[in-house]
């Protein structure tokens, strides 16, 4: 199996997001935006590796997600606000604990404000 990780610009990924996944062509590909810094773009891009593995494992498609996903950004829910936080998210319990493994390298990486809204 392949797996391939990219970090572009925002304006680059498939919808409004910082980090996706989706597997094709036999490997898992993940791309984390860029814009914040390569900390941060590894940070989302561990996450969507965790996610993507979790929902593999818990029987969750990634055209589940992605459905969530591009639903909860046609509600107009505001800028920041994480799909995967809803309730409602089939991927919520692998989302949440993917934010507990980005969450605890930033912490390695002594980024002590990480995930704090300014």
């Amino acid at each position: 199996m392949k797996i391939s990780i990219q970090f572009k610009p925002e304006d680059q990924m498939r919808y409004p997001t910082l980090g996706d996944w989706w597997w094709e062509a036999g490997g898992l590909h993940i791309a984390a935006a860029i814009d914040h810094g390569e900390d941060r773009a590894f940070l989302v891009a561990l996450h969507e590796f965790v996610e993507a593995w979790l929902c593999r494992r818990g029987g969750v498609s990634e055209d589940e997600v992605t459905a969530f996903d591009l639903s909860f950004i046609a509600e107009g829910h505001a800028a920041g606000e994480e799909p995967g936080d809803d309730p409602r998210a089939p991927y919520r319990l692998q989302h949440r604990k993917a934010m507990l493994i980005e969450h605890l390298m930033a912490s390695f990486l002594d980024l002590n404000d990480y995930g704090q809204i300014r």
